[in-house]
């Protein structure tokens, strides 16, 4: 199993986005990435407005950790959702043994956060739209 670092300031950050606390009380997302086998916050992904720029700006070659808080309307008028989420972003471009890694650490990721309702792993970008991911919810919530 691959043994992977992550940075404290990613716990406080994780819950600060999950309790709608904090810096990340008006936020939806925290992006994380791995280097030489740590796991931090990229800040500059972690920075931008809205879910839908995000993935404007995901590297075509690059694995990044989603942690998404996805808030969403239930049908047929049954209230308001809200649900945590890992999306791990593996783009087809990424290479092999970083793929291995991507792969490897994200059981570990949703061991070390609690809370995570869902995780899914994205290669291409009409996979991880807000419509895709709330019919992803309302088929795990039945």
């Amino acid at each position: 199993m691959l043994k992977a670092k992550i940075n404290e300031d990613c716990f406080e950050i994780y819950n600060d986005l999950k309790m709608s606390k904090g810096n990340y009380s008006d936020k939806a997302f925290v992006v994380m990435k791995m280097e030489n086998n740590v796991i931090s916050i990229d800040n500059e992904l972690s920075d931008l407005d809205s879910f839908e720029e995000l993935i404007k700006h995901l590297p075509e070659n690059h694995s990044r950790f989603i942690f998404y808080h996805l808030e969403f309307d239930m049908p047929c008028y049954e209230g308001k959702r809200s649900k945590m989420m890992l999306v791990t972003w593996v783009p087809g471009k990424t290479n092999v043994k970083e793929k291995f890694q991507t792969a490897g650490t994200c059981h570990f990721l949703k061991q070390s956060f609690p809370g995570i309702f869902l995780s899914i792993q994205a290669c291409s970008l009409d996979e991880i739209g807000r419509k895709e991911l709330i019919s992803k919810c309302l088929t795990f919530m039945k």
